[in-house]
């Protein structure tokens, strides 16, 4: 539920909802924070002819960021979370953006084999971050969401630019398939969920990609690997 505040953040307005901007989000909006680290480094990475890809969308703000501040020539974003999805397409709406789209939906590697009903359970969980296709425990709802190839989104979102935030799946998605048109990829680490083992299989199928670590923009956890 809405009670009409609307939160700004560098030149982006978020609509308060109950159900989405928790207590701990709303602190950080509040505080000026919130993806802190994606707001100083973007800037430094993408060009306004960049066509983004973001695996992980959240609430929308980065992509409204990207979209709106950079002034980006698209945005796709990629949100497996049903409501999160919906908020999005409200916040992209709020800024009066013309030149972003939302799919909900879930990217899996390229060279992977889909369901046969090509459809996979997303576990939800409180806070929404912390929500994943991982069952895990503390799972509040199950959804059954759209599997899409990470290859095939790239190709028709024509990306140059990839924002990764997908909550261990990191590990695992940059494994065969195409990246294409690809030339930038920002992705956050979660070592918690994927440990060393998934940090250096997830640098190693970038590498085998010919994609390199860039140290100038890359901050703790967070990294930028360009293509050479």
């Amino acid at each position: 539920m809405s009670d009409g505040l609307v939160y700004e953040l560098n030149g982006v307005s978020l609509p308060h909802d109950d159900a989405i901007i928790t207590p701990q989000v709303a602190a950080a909006l509040k505080r000026g924070n919130y993806e802190r680290p994606e707001v100083l480094a973007t800037p430094k990475f993408l060009e306004p002819e960049d066509r983004v890809l973001e695996l992980g969308a959240g609430i929308g703000y980065i992509s409204s960021y990207v979209a709106k501040v950079i002034g980006v020539a698209h945005v796709t974003c990629v949100e497996a979370n049903p409501m999160l999805a919906d908020y999005i397409r409200r916040m992209h709406e709020m800024q009066g953006l013309s030149n972003t789209s939302v799919k909900n939906c879930v990217a899996v590697p390229g060279g992977a084999k889909l369901a046969p009903e090509k459809e996979v359970d997303f576990y939800i969980r409180e806070p929404f971050w912390s929500s994943s296709l991982d069952e895990g425990r503390d799972v509040v709802s199950v959804a059954r969401i759209p599997q899409e190839y990470l290859s095939d989104l790239i190709r028709e979102a024509d990306a140059t630019a990839l924002i990764v935030d997908i909550e261990g799946g990191e590990r695992d998605i940059f494994q065969g398939g195409d990246l294409g048109t690809v030339r930038k990829i920002y992705v956050e680490l979660h070592t918690r969920y994927i440990r060393p083992k998934g940090i250096k299989a997830c640098f190693d199928a970038l590498s085998e990609q010919g994609f390199y670590y860039d140290q100038r923009v890359s901050h703790g956890g967070v990294v930028l690997f360009r293509k050479l």
